[in-house]
């Protein structure tokens, strides 16, 4: 998790560049344009450019298409249906993302609700996270909540108080919910992970309690380590599950980040 909360305070932390566009040449030299914006109806404002979009602002909605990268420090945004061709790095408040990135994103926000396609790794850190999107590099997301029904081709790290997965998992996963144990946390439902999606790649799972649905679809080489066996429920095709008791300990000596 160290790498999606490092993102996230890199983010906070950035200088955007306020106002402007920078558009780099193929021979390396740049020039600053002012932003041409068309505004819809609804609020959007609409981009076609080959560069760069780098914005300082409040609230943001976004619709498009940029060549280069997407570097927002805002309120509010919403990013709808938009075809980025670089990065894309945003720290705001509530933050809803869908279209498609050709390179790496990392969001640091609220509420994120995330239904793009990225074809690099992806960081999300928010106070709670649904995603429904596509990810072809390493995924990383870090929230209090986080219901998780998107599809993951390679190493995907998710870290929450609760984690609701119905999604797929092609490589390995890391599932760690309430990392650390107190004894108010013992005698509620935090900490819980509930997988009811696809884990074909095998699988670290670290929780207080943890329940196999009966859509769950989980392949050998799942090792789990809870207060509690797990529960599996009838119709869920669970095989090849190794349950270490966790005793009290945190789930950072049991899982190697």
């Amino acid at each position: 998790m160290q790498k999606v909360l490092l993102a996230a305070s890199a983010l906070t932390t950035a200088l955007m560049t306020s106002g402007c566009v920078i558009v780099v040449a193929d021979d390396d030299d740049s020039k600053m344009l002012r932003g041409h914006s068309t505004r819809t109806a609804d609020g959007y404002t609409v981009l076609d450019r080959d560069g760069d979009y780098s914005r300082l602002a409040g609230d943001m909605n976004l619709r498009g298409r940029i060549g280069g990268d997407l570097s927002l420090v805002a309120g509010d945004v919403d990013i709808d249906d938009m075809d980025i061709g670089g990065e894309a790095s945003i720290a705001g408040g509530d933050i809803d993302f869908s279209g498609r990135v050709r390179g790496e994103v990392s969001i640091a926000g609220g509420d994120i609700n995330f239904s793009a396609e990225v074809d690099d790794d992806l960081n999300l850190a928010g106070g709670e996270i649904d995603f429904t999107g596509r990810v072809h590099g390493e995924a990383a997301l870090a929230a209090g909540e986080m219901r998780v029904a998107g599809w993951f081709g390679d190493t995907l790290h998710a870290q929450a108080d609760e984690i609701w997965f119905t999604g797929e998992a092609v490589g390995p996963a890391k599932l760690v919910a309430a990392d650390e144990l107190r004894n108010n946390r013992r005698r509620n439902q935090r900490g819980m992970i509930e997988v009811g999606g696809t884990l074909s790649g095998g699988a670290e799972i670290c929780a207080i309690s943890v329940v196999f649905t009966d859509t769950s679809r989980v392949g050998p080489g799942v090792t789990v380590w809870a207060e509690e066996p797990p529960v599996t429920q009838s119709g869920a095709r669970v095989s090849g599950l190794d349950y270490q008791p966790r005793d009290g300990r945190d789930c950072d000596d049991l899982i190697d980040d």
